[in-house]
C-alpha cells in the first residue's frame, strides 16, 4: 500500500485548516503517500513536510472579510495554479486519488488532467454553497447566486467519483439535488483525539461557581455574522445581573470582530468580554478546558439548520457542558438531556439557560454524561476508519480497471 498515492487540494492554510490536516494524516497513517496543494502565508515557505504529509503552497493567500466578486476571483486564480501544480506532480508521479476541499466546489475542476489520465476525484463539500451563498449575497442578487451556486455544485458533484460531507444533513441536501446517495459518505469533524487528549479530559471544577471564582461561558472558532456572537453578549449583560462573576471569552478572528469589541463597550461589558485571536489547533484544548460552558448561538437560516458544529464535538469529547441555539444539525446527534437548546437570536433565551446552568452544577454533571454517551459513535476513530475505507475502495476500482489487482 506504500507506492498508492493522494494529492490534496485546498484554497485555505496547511497544516492550520482542520479538516484538511486530519484527513490527511489519515491518509498518510494508512500507508499512502499524501501530497496537499494549498495556499501561502508570508512567513511560509513553498514547500515542506508535515507528520509525512508534503505540502506545495501557492503565491498567494486569503483574507477574511472580502468581498463575493473579490473572493471568486481569488478562487478563479488559485483553480489555474492547483490545477498545474497537480497536473505536474500527476505526471512526475501518478496520483491514485485527488481530495479537493470545496469551497468553491468548482475547485474540483482543478484535477481535470489527473482525471483524464485515471485518477479518482473526491469533492469534499464542508459547506453547502446555495445554502452559504444565501445568507451572504445580499439585495436582487441573492436568488441569481444562488442558483449559480445551485448550478456550479451540481457539476461540480458530478464530475467527482465520490463526494465527502461533513454531515448527514448536508448528504440529505444533496441527495434531494440529485447526486446518488451511494455516491456520498459523510466524514464528521469530530474532535482528534491527538489534538484532544483523553488524558486531559475532564469535567470543570463545579465549585468555580462559588463566589469570587469567575464563571466563563466561551466560544472559539470563526467571528462571523451568522455565527451568533452579538447574542451571546447581549446575554451575558442580562445574566450579569444574576451571576455577577460571569464572564464570556471569545477566541477567534473574523469580519464581526470589530462590531462584536464595539458592541461590548455600547453595553458597558468591555471588561467582562475577553477577547483572543485564534490559535492553532492543537492549542485549542487549553482555551476549552479553562472554560466552565461553551455557547453556540448561531442565527437561524437555511444554513447553519444544517451544521453540526466542530464545537459540538470538542465540548462534548472535553466533557464541558453546551448551550446552542436550536437547529435540525444539533438536534439530529445530541438528546435534549445531553444539550440546552435556545431559540436562536433571542439574547433572554440564552441568559435564562447561562443562569440555569451556574445555579445547578448537578444538572451541568448531567449533561456532560449525556452528552459523552451521544458522541460516543462519532469519534475521530471511527470517521478516520471510514475515510480510510473508502481511499481503499477507490483505489480498488481504480486498480481493477487497470487489471492491476
Amino acid at each position: 500500500m506504500a507506492s498508492l498515492r493522494v494529492g490534496v487540494i485546498t484554497f485555505d492554510w496547511y497544516p492550520y485548516e482542520p479538516r484538511a490536516l486530519r484527513l490527511a494524516e489519515a491518509a498518510a497513517n494508512a500507508g499512502y503517500e499524501v501530497d496537499v496543494i494549498c495556499l501561502r502565508q508570508p512567513h511560509e515557505k513553498g514547500y515542506a513536510v508535515h507528520n509525512g504529509v508534503h505540502i506545495y503552497r501557492m503565491p498567494m493567500s486569503r483574507s477574511v472579510g472580502r468581498s463575493l466578486p473579490i473572493n471568486i476571483l481569488h478562487w478563479c486564480w488559485f483553480l489555474l495554479l492547483a490545477g498545474a501544480a497537480v497536473t505536474w506532480l500527476h505526471l512526475r508521479r501518478p496520483y491514485d486519488v485527488i481530495h479537493v476541499h470545496n469551497m468553491p466546489d468548482y475547485l474540483v475542476f482543478s484535477a481535470l488532467f489527473p482525471r483524464l489520465l485515471g485518477a479518482k476525484i473526491i469533492l469534499d463539500v464542508q459547506d453547502l454553497s446555495p445554502e452559504l451563498m444565501g445568507i451572504k449575497a445580499e439585495g436582487g442578487l441573492r436568488s441569481m447566486l444562488v442558483r449559480l451556486a445551485t448550478w456550479q455544485e451540481r457539476i461540480s458533484t458530478a464530475f467527482a467519483h465520490h463526494v465527502l460531507t461533513a454531515g448527514w444533513l448536508f448528504q440529505e441536501a444533496l441527495v434531494q439535488r440529485g447526486v446518488p446517495k451511494e455516491k456520498i459518505t459523510s466524514i464528521l469533524n469530530s474532535a482528534d483525539p491527538r489534538l484532544f487528549p483523553p488524558a486531559r479530559r475532564c469535567p470543570p471544577p463545579f465549585e468555580s461557581s462559588q463566589e469570587g471564582q469567575p464563571f466563563i461561558v466561551m466560544y472559539h472558532g470563526l467571528l462571523a455574522k451568522f455565527n451568533g456572537l452579538d447574542t451571546a453578549i447581549r446575554a451575558l449583560v442580562l445574566a450579569h445581573r444574576v451571576v455577577p462573576q460571569l464572564r464570556l471569552d471569545i477566541q477567534g478572528n473574523g469580519e464581526q470582530l470589530p462590531a462584536l469589541k464595539q458592541l461590548a463597550v455600547e453595553l458597558g461589558v468591555s471588561d467582562r468580554v475577553v477577547f483572543t485571536d485564534s490559535r492553532p489547533i492543537d492549542k485549542s484544548v487549553d482555551f476549552i478546558l479553562h472554560g466552565d460552558v461553551g455557547i453556540i448561538p448561531s442565527q437561524c437560516n437555511n444554513f447553519t439548520e444544517l451544521v453540526l458544529p466542530t464545537k459540538c464535538y470538542e465540548f462534548a469529547w472535553m466533557q464541558r457542558p453546551m448551550i446552542a441555539s436550536d437547529t435540525r444539525g444539533i438536534r439530529s446527534m445530541f438528546r435534549p438531556e445531553s444539550i440546552v437548546l435556545c431559540e436562536p437570536s433571542n439574547a433572554e433565551s440564552f441568559a435564562e439557560a447561562i443562569i440555569d446552568l451556574y445555579q445547578h452544577p448537578e444538572k451541568r454533571a448531567h449533561m456532560i454524561a449525556c452528552a459523552t454517551e451521544d458522541y460516543a459513535p462519532y469519534r475521530w476513530e471511527l470517521q478516520t476508519e471510514r475515510y480510510q475505507l473508502l481511499l481503499a475502495s477507490l483505489t480498488y476500482k481504480r486498480l481493477k480497471k487497470y487489471h492491476l489487482v
